[in-house]
């Protein structure tokens, strides 16, 4: 029974998914904006720099609210790559929304006709043919799909940090934000609604603690010992930043604001993270953001990074309560010398395997010419949708 009703869920968001991607054809005004936008578009191809360029079917691309090719779009331009997107109004008849329209602070070229490119351009697309491939240098071909092993062909995408902390480009910030104090020992920073945060997806098909569940078994049993600390306003947030806290702190962002510009500072301010899941699936931005500023994560899902984390060394592993219980104690007693050797190891799994340039090029080496890019390697059949 609960297979059927969830091969009928799967069912169910791909027809949504179909007419989410399609439906602007319906509405006359939005094409007519986007024909307006259109004619504004810079169509000109720079000389002497490297061009990638983007041709999709349609918006699928974009995952949540446009983050998906936001992320793959801003990692190549972090690069160096000038971004050439092929003219079709169901691919970019969204781009003024959401966090897609963070493309629009950067330079790029609409292409219109195919005869203007060069013969030297890398060419990111989902469609099964594109007219563009005869000519390109290199042709990444993304898939959608599930179930990745890392004895598939494909390259594993890796999970990107939040779109608007590279739109304020706080990822070029990182050496100052490893070098700030650290007052708190373990921090959670996140959505913390439970009801959003609770999923049979993470529990059945991922076979994790949801973010509810581990919050709730922390705030149980550490506010016994007074090592549980809730921050409930920005008021609160500015108070315990002057504080050394030894025990957990946890901010919920629904209650605690924190400005995209702010978020990576506000993560290195404690010498552990507490990775929760996200959603409907385990993988969730805080996590990477973790790494890249030095924050140790404590998590439960090692095995979805591709070379996996290590527990002891760039991060801290549990699989069950009571292991999170024993985590959460070593972080709190933890020699100061064997902290410092795991947030080095860290931030080197970071810009070895996460930064933008580190997987642009390890991407590009990945095969001569033609590459098959897996967009989320970490997803399992059922447990949520690209």
């Amino acid at each position: 029974m609960t297979s059927t009703l969830l091969q009928l869920a799967k069912y169910g968001h791909q027809l949504d998914g179909v007419l989410n991607r399609y439906k602007a054809a319906l509405y006359p005004q939005r094409v007519m904006d986007y024909r307006r936008w259109l004619k504004q578009q810079n169509t000109a191809i720079p000389d002497h720099q490297p061009l990638v360029v983007f041709d999709f079917r349609d918006s699928r691309i974009d995952g949540p609210q446009g983050r998906r090719f936001y992320c793959l779009f801003i990692f190549f331009i972090r690069a160096g790559f000038y971004p050439i997107l092929r003219e079709n109004y169901f691919f970019l008849g969204n781009i003024q929304d959401k966090y897609k329209k963070l493309c629009l602070q950067e330079k790029f070229s609409v292409l219109h006709q195919p005869d203007l490119l060069s013969t030297d351009y890398v060419l990111v697309t989902d469609k099964w043919y594109s007219g563009l491939a005869r000519a390109a240098t290199k042709i990444i071909s993304l898939n959608y799909r599930a179930d990745y092993s890392p004895e598939s062909n494909c390259f594993p995408m890796p999970f990107p940090m939040f779109p608007p902390v590279y739109a304020h480009r706080q990822d070029l910030q990182l050496a100052n934000y490893r070098q700030q104090a650290r007052p708190w020992n373990i921090f959670f920073g996140g959505d913390a609604e439970p009801e959003k945060y609770n999923k049979n997806s993470i529990r059945d098909i991922y076979a994790k603690l949801s973010r509810a569940r581990i919050l709730d078994t922390l705030a149980s049993k550490l506010a016994q010992n007074n090592c549980y600390r809730v921050l409930p306003s920005n008021a609160d947030l500015d108070n315990a930043v002057q504080e050394n806290i030894h025990g957990l702190v946890v901010m919920n962002t629904r209650q605690c604001k924190v400005a995209p510009i702010n978020w990576l500072g506000t993560v290195a301010n404690s010498n552990f993270f507490l990775a929760c899941p996200g959603v409907r699936y385990p993988m969730s931005h805080n996590l990477i953001e973790a790494l890249a500023v030095g924050s140790i994560p404590i998590t439960q899902y090692p095995e979805m990074f591709f070379p996996a984390l290590e527990d002891g060394k760039n991060c801290l592993v549990f699989t069950s309560e009571t292991e999170l219980l024993e985590k959460v104690h070593q972080a709190m007693t933890m020699p100061a010398e064997q902290l410092s050797s795991m947030r080095y190891a860290a931030q080197y799994y970071y810009d070895t395997y996460l930064a933008p340039v580190a997987c642009i090029n390890q991407l590009l080496e990945h095969h001569p010419h033609k590459i098959s890019l897996r967009l989320l390697p970490f997803l399992k059949a059922g447990g949520g949708f690209a």
